[in-house]
Order: C-alpha cells, then structure tokens, then sequence
C-alpha cells in the first residue's frame, strides 16, 4: 500500500525525534502494528488520534500539521491495543 500523507509526515516527526515506531507505540499505549497500519492506510485515522499524535510530537518541540491529516480522518473510534 501506498503510504498516506499523514504517514509522511508522522514518519518524518518520528526521525526528526530520533523515535521509533516501536517506542512511539509504547508511549501512546497503542501497537505498532496499528501505527504502521495507519501510516500506510491500512486503517482509517481517527480524529482524536490526530490530536494524541499532534501532542506527542508537540512535547518534543515538533508540529506536526493537520492540514495533510484532513481528507485522512474519520470520526474518533476507540483505540484499541
């Protein structure tokens, strides 16, 4: 699959932290295998994961935009690990 452009730019967050999936997964409490799913658009976004993603980079001093997330999302579902 074709990676989407939140996975672009979360990816790029990820190596401009020097984070990997695995350790960004354990921090936001969710598996990896669901990160890359999303990155590669394997599973639709959730609109409140947007935000969790948004804060964990903005703790790291990273922004990472919505813009490219919009046509990505759907409404907020459960996350499940």
């Amino acid at each position: 699959m074709k990676i989407t452009e939140y996975g672009k730019l979360v990816r790029k967050a990820r190596l401009d932290a020097s984070i990997t999936m695995l350790q960004m997964a354990d921090e936001m409490e969710v598996a990896p295998s669901y990160l890359s799913a999303l990155e590669v658009g394997r599973k639709k976004i959730p609109a409140a994961f947007v935000q969790r993603v948004r804060e964990f980079f903005s703790k790291r001093g990273i922004e990472v935009s919505q813009r490219a997330t919009v046509f990505d999302c759907r409404p907020c579902q459960t996350d499940a690990r």
